[in-house]
């Protein structure tokens, strides 16, 4: 990394905000941009969020809530306590994790969040092919847990396999498109695809 990124970063308006808002990252401002342009968080919703580490997604919706909520929140990485928030550790793609997802959600789940993103390579298109990858997964177990009406938001690096994941998305959810928060940095090839309204079909991507 060059000097001049390093300045960059440390004259990052939203890495200062979140430090004055003692937020653990500065991803929490993309989540509260998609939150307040789809109103996707309420009180009462039992909430999946996946790649969580270090918390700051979690962290924003127990305060969007009041702690008015249920929270599951898993990475490969630890993640320190969040009151009101279940943490796991381990992969979403394992059974085993799976299943403890499942236990904890019952009844269902009222949304589904993903800012799980792969190791980068620096070579594109394989950075977005693994991407796509996890976001595959991460609506696949959506398609199981999702109550009818639910929502779900995923990071994903856009490239040839987007246009496809969109689509079959669409077919699942009434609602499905692309947003790019302004919190996302500027160098970033990073979009969030955001769908609504879920719509019970058994189907996987």
């Amino acid at each position: 990394m060059t000097k001049a990124w390093f300045k960059k970063r440390l004259n990052d308006h939203y890495l200062k905000q979140s430090r004055i808002d003692s937020f653990r990252s500065r991803a929490a401002y993309k989540l509260e941009e998609i939150d307040k342009k789809y109103s996707l968080i309420k009180p009462g919703m039992k909430i999946l969020d996946l790649g969580a580490a270090p918390g700051s997604w979690s962290q924003y919706i127990a305060r969007k809530t009041g702690g008015k909520s249920s929270v599951i929140a898993i990475d490969l990485l630890p993640i320190e306590p969040i009151e009101q928030v279940t943490i796991l550790q381990g992969d979403l793609r394992s059974k085993e994790k799976q299943d403890e997802i499942r236990k904890l959600a019952p009844k269902g789940l009222d949304l589904v969040l993903s800012d799980m993103a792969p190791d980068t390579t620096g070579i594109h298109y394989a950075d977005a092919d693994n991407s796509i990858e996890l976001v595959t997964a991460a609506l696949n177990l959506s398609y199981e847990l999702l109550k009818p009406g639910g929502s779900f938001v995923a990071k994903v690096f856009e490239g040839e396999g987007y246009s496809e994941l969109l689509r079959q998305t669409k077919k699942n959810f009434d609602f499905a498109k692309s947003y790019n928060p302004k919190a996302s940095l500027a160098s970033s090839r990073e979009l969030y695809l955001v769908a609504r309204f879920f719509k019970p079909s058994q189907k996987s991507v």
